[in-house]
């Protein structure tokens, strides 16, 4: 019973990615976005960690990381090892207090464990103390994502 529930569950989580056909809001309609509603589920079952992009519209320093993003190979390859979410504008988590970790500066990039738990340790490490989740690159972005798949346990590891 236990295993046709998971599979149910599986199965409507992926319908529900599917039906939704995020769009990538600039960053790339090629990666595998998901809702930040739906995110942490889909984390908890398919054991990855979540990469949150939080921005806006009408930021400079957003539409200059966008095409980076959308162009980048090595970082779409990388995705697949990740729940990925775009928050854009007034989006959720957004507006989460937690997600400003040093400041409300945007764009800025948020790891989670599969867990739904924020992992603060996993920033720009080109940065200094100041605005350590911006990355003004996808170099810097696929850095920290090695990063986190480095050093967060799966549960299959354990």
């Amino acid at each position: 019973m236990k295993g046709k529930c998971l599979l149910f569950c599986s199965l409507w989580i992926m319908l529900l990615c599917v039906q939704a056909n995020l769009s990538g809001g600039g960053f790339g309609d090629q990666y595998a976005w998901v809702r930040w509603s739906e995110a942490k589920i889909v984390a908890s079952q398919q054991d990855k960690p979540i990469m949150v992009i939080l921005h806006k519209t009408w930021c400079g320093a957003c539409k200059r990381l966008k095409p980076l993003v959308a162009g980048s190979k090595a970082m779409l390859d990388l995705s697949d090892k990740f729940v990925m979410v775009n928050a854009e504008d007034d989006e959720e988590p957004s507006s989460d207090p937690d997600f400003s970790i040093d400041g409300g500066y945007i764009p800025r990039i948020v790891f989670l464990d599969s867990s739904g738990n924020i992992r603060p340790e996993f920033s720009n490490t080109r940065r200094g103390d100041k605005y350590k989740y911006f990355y003004p690159s996808s170099d810097e972005i696929i850095i920290s994502m090695n990063n986190v798949l480095a050093n967060i346990a799966t549960k299959q590891e354990l």
